[in-house]
């Protein structure tokens, strides 16, 4: 196995590298976007910290313009990052950008490495490597998507708790047994665990029961290790006696939702990615590695969808861990980002500032995040993530729903509606005419919904230039409002 201090080394330059980009520092009002020619325009380091939120209709040229854009300023700032793929051309997309800004020598294509991802939290720097509660975490992360994709997005917290216990259980078992935690072995404790309390007791079962073999060789390790004997006395007393007497049905319930994610990452791609030597980190995206999850969604389904989530979540949590607050920034790239949200999601983003995280999040509308998360019982956590997501970028849409929510964050103002009319009266030999003017105040949206039906979608028709709606809260543009219409080129 690798040594991941060896991997945290900035890596020894090939004799053909383009010459890299080495910035002398990362301030937060360092530019990054230029948006008019207004000097309080500017797209700062800061303002990519505190995230971003690409709302547009398929074909509306969010990715071809204002994500092309950022992802253009990322990379020719050096900024090292993940980049989540859902469609198959993304892979290629992200290859040329970075060819198109020198960062060639930077990309890191997941599937031509290995990440032991249990391995990794075991072992890396920091006072909760290793911590059971961690590696569980883990787990629920994909389990949660995996929730998702079978509609159990709000999954009930009675099976929430269960499956975690199971999984605390299994690893202090195997971490007494052995001093060492890796899927295969979790999998077979789990598999080989007693269904009721006769066969706890029978010597059948304890000849060939692996998860017998551990509980032995755990308690031979206490006994030699007085400070091993609590977790110890726990976890044996969860698979001889707790275990065994649960209700067969939920129990088998339990079980599967863990043993269903572990058999995909057992087999083929999954396993010869997560449970081989370590080869990259999270951590080396703060060196200035683009590490490109290829395993999109469209192609790999619900396979490319758990290693997108796993290394997000393990780089979210590498990006809280670092030390060096003035270090390089690192940006979370997710188009289609609905196939990827979880709600660890929001509680990142809170602190992701402090990180000098950069979370850039695109997808269709705000009705795929309720989706993906639960449906109308989701709303709240749709609103805490996207109300951590300070800029917001709306390009075309038709749909509805995102309109009026963008026309309502935009807010509200004191407005003037002029109203005239005239009459006429007729009379014997006579006539005359009235005219009347009125002025009313109103308090009314800024900008109507209707407007984002209208913005420019880019390529031929519109000379390959996109326009969008930008929002940033507690900011005033140059023109003097929250909001202003932005132009992309697409080329």
């Amino acid at each position: 196995m690798i040594r991941l201090g060896n991997l945290l080394r900035p890596r020894r330059p090939k004799a053909d590298d383009a010459p890299p980009i080495i910035p002398t520092g990362w301030n937060l009002d360092d530019p990054l976007l230029c948006l008019s020619n207004y000097p309080r325009d500017t797209w700062r380091i800061r303002d990519a910290c505190e995230g971003t939120q690409i709302f547009g209709a398929t074909g509306s040229g969010k990715t071809s313009g204002s994500g092309r854009a950022l992802a253009h300023a990322f990379l020719r700032n050096g900024f090292g990052g993940i980049v989540l793929c859902a469609k198959n051309d993304e892979p290629e997309l992200w290859k040329r950008y970075a060819a198109e800004t020198g960062r060639e020598r930077d990309i890191v294509l997941l599937s031509q490495e290995h990440f032991n991802f249990l391995h990794y939290e075991a072992n890396r720097p920091g006072a909760g490597a290793g911590q059971t509660e961690n590696l569980v975490a883990l787990f629920m992360q994909v389990a949660e998507i995996a929730n998702q994709r079978h509609g159990h997005a709000t999954a009930d917290l009675y099976w929430e708790r269960a499956v975690k216990q199971l999984l605390r259980n299994a690893v202090d078992l195997l971490a007494i047994a052995r001093g060492a935690v890796t899927l295969p072995e979790l999998f077979e404790i789990i598999r080989t665990a007693p269904q009721d309390t006769d066969e706890a007791a029978s010597a059948a079962w304890q000849s060939e029961s692996i998860c017998h073999d551990y509980i032995q060789k755990a308690a031979e390790n206490a006994t030699k290790n007085p400070d091993l004997q609590p977790e110890y006395a726990m976890t044996a007393k969860y698979w001889l006696e707790e275990f065994p007497r649960m209700d067969n049905r939920p129990r088998s319930s339990i079980v599967s939702l863990f043993t269903t994610l572990a058999d995909s990452f057992l087999r083929g791609t999954l396993r010869k990615l997560f449970s081989s030597e370590t080869t990259i980190i999270p951590d080396q995206t703060t060196l200035g590695r683009i590490i490109i999850v290829d395993l999109p969604v469209k192609e790999w389904n619900e396979l490319g969808q758990y290693a997108a989530v796993l290394m997000k979540f393990m780089t979210q949590k590498a990006l809280e861990r670092r030390a060096d607050a003035d270090g390089r920034p690192v940006f979370i790239w997710a188009d289609e980002a609905h196939y990827f949200s979880t709600a660890y999601d929001q509680i990142f983003q809170t602190t992701a500032r402090a990180s000098r995280a950069c979370t850039v999040y695109l997808t269709q509308n705000y009705s795929n995040y309720l989706s993906a998360l639960g449906g109308e019982a989701a709303r709240p956590k749709v609103d805490s993530l996207l109300g951590n997501l300070q800029t917001k970028i709306f390009h075309q849409n038709s749909d509805t729903v995102t309109n009026q929510w963008a026309a309502e964050l935009i807010g509200r103002k004191l407005q003037y509606r002029f109203s005239s009319g005239s009459s006429e009266t007729h009379g014997i030999g006579q006539r005359s005419s009235t005219t009347t003017e009125g002025e009313q105040q109103v308090i009314d949206l800024e900008i109507q919904p209707r407007e984002f039906t209208l913005l420019w979608k880019g390529g031929t028709d519109y000379k390959c230039l996109t326009r969008a709606v930008i929002f940033q809260g507690g900011r005033i543009w140059g023109n003097g409002k929250t909001w202003k219409h932005v132009v992309f080129n697409q080329e």
